[in-house]
């Protein structure tokens, strides 16, 4: 069973903690793993494990810190690169939908999960990650939207 960890939201600027009488909230650590599995901040490039030492390392700096091995779990933010990258098309939609897969392939040891992209207007996407824990019939769903123009996530729960 997938235990809590503090809570975080989508302000528009980056994943916040949340607060709740003055303490720090608890949220549900399975969609917390999607939501910074899509939205890590490691934008500009994958982790490889071949990046030369000297160089600026463009990926997220705990993939090396934490999976050194090159483990599938490494956070690489596919998710937000197809939504900077890919117009929102049907074709673009596919390559969202793709990306977040992959993103959340990690997850496959813990849950069931689903992914359905919706365009939404010119210059928004919902993404629906919908989990059922394994050996539960309980689904518990994150939805994001992304807006283009500002080129970020809103997630309109605390999760």
């Amino acid at each position: 069973m997938v235990g809590n960890d503090l809570s975080i939201y989508e302000t528009g600027n980056g994943g916040d903690l949340a607060v709740l009488s003055n303490d720090l909230a608890l949220g549900d650590v399975l969609l917390q793993t999607a939501y910074v599995s899509m939205f890590g901040g490691n934008v500009e490039a994958d982790t490889l494990g071949n990046e030369p030492t000297d160089e600026i390392r463009l990926d997220w700096w705990g993939n090396s810190l934490l999976f050194p091995n090159g483990s599938p779990q490494q956070f690489n933010s596919q998710t937000e690169r197809a939504l900077k990258n890919n117009p929102l098309t049907s074709n673009g939609r596919v390559a969202i939908q793709l990306a977040a897969q992959n993103d959340l392939a990690n997850l496959s040891n813990f849950a069931t999960v689903s992914v359905t992209v919706n365009i939404l207007s010119t210059n928004s996407v919902q993404i629906v990650v919908q989990l059922t824990q394994n050996g539960s019939m309980q689904s518990q769903t994150l939805a994001v939207l992304w807006d283009n123009l500002k080129q970020t996530a809103i997630i309109q729960e605390v999760i």
